[in-house]
């Protein structure tokens, strides 16, 4: 694979929202976290811990995590962001733009817009969803070795075909994920990832677009 091979790869990547109900064999599943078992972590230790769901357990986890959104306010291991200062607010806002705008949702329509942050628990019908998790013990560093893992394994995710939405959402109840997957009580749930073959809906439409590096790189000669 060339330099421009893995671009267009990355470039055609998107984040999927409607799954199709049809399970992946273990099999694929399995070469993909092998593929990315191969990510650069420090000193080698491999931190990334992932409980993989496969129906009719992914129905269990999915009913368990719509009933907590239905039922209360979201209390995640590790507190999402609260406050995005600029330009970070201009991208998050940019993003979910055109995602209500691929789904013909309007600002003021508050039923549906309730009704697709729900679906973020539903884990948009995808018949799989990943948990990552890490050892407390290991600190911040860890959190960015899992990070490597988790574009590795998006890049995999892509060349092979298979769509995946990574989502922080899918760990914001963790009781009810702890409650039916086998997480170490020592461990943060870090986010999930769900995994399928992606459906015909309108929110399957939305793409965003990146800034130019010369916004995040900055050359010193």
């Amino acid at each position: 694979m060339t330099l421009a091979d893995l671009h267009a790869l990355l470039a055609a990547r998107a984040s999927t929202r409607a799954f199709a109900p049809t399970p992946l064999p273990r099999e694929r599943l399995a070469a993909l976290f092998a593929t990315a078992q191969r990510a650069a972590s420090w000193c080698n230790i491999q931190p990334w811990r992932v409980a993989v769901t496969e129906p009719p357990h992914t129905e269990v986890v999915r009913a368990a995590l719509v009933a907590a959104a239905r039922g209360g306010l979201p209390s995640p291991e590790l507190p999402f962001p609260i406050n995005y200062p600029a330009p970070y607010d201009q991208h998050r806002r940019a993003c979910g733009g055109a995602l209500y705008a691929a789904m013909g949702i309007p600002r003021d329509d508050k039923a549906g817009r309730y009704d697709a942050w729900l679906r973020n628990f539903a884990l948009f019908d995808a018949p799989h969803v990943a948990i990552v998790s890490v050892d407390k013990r290991l600190g911040p560093y860890a959190l960015i070795d899992v990070g490597v893992w988790l574009g590795t394994f998006l890049a995999a995710a892509a060349a092979d075909g298979v769509a995946t939405c990574p989502m922080a959402s899918a760990v914001a109840y963790p009781q009810a994920v702890r409650a039916h997957l086998p997480i170490p009580a020592d461990h943060h749930l870090l986010f999930g990832i769900a995994l399928g073959t992606p459906a015909d809906a309108p929110a399957n439409a939305c793409r965003t677009d990146r800034s130019p590096i010369e916004a995040n790189v900055t050359f010193v000669a």
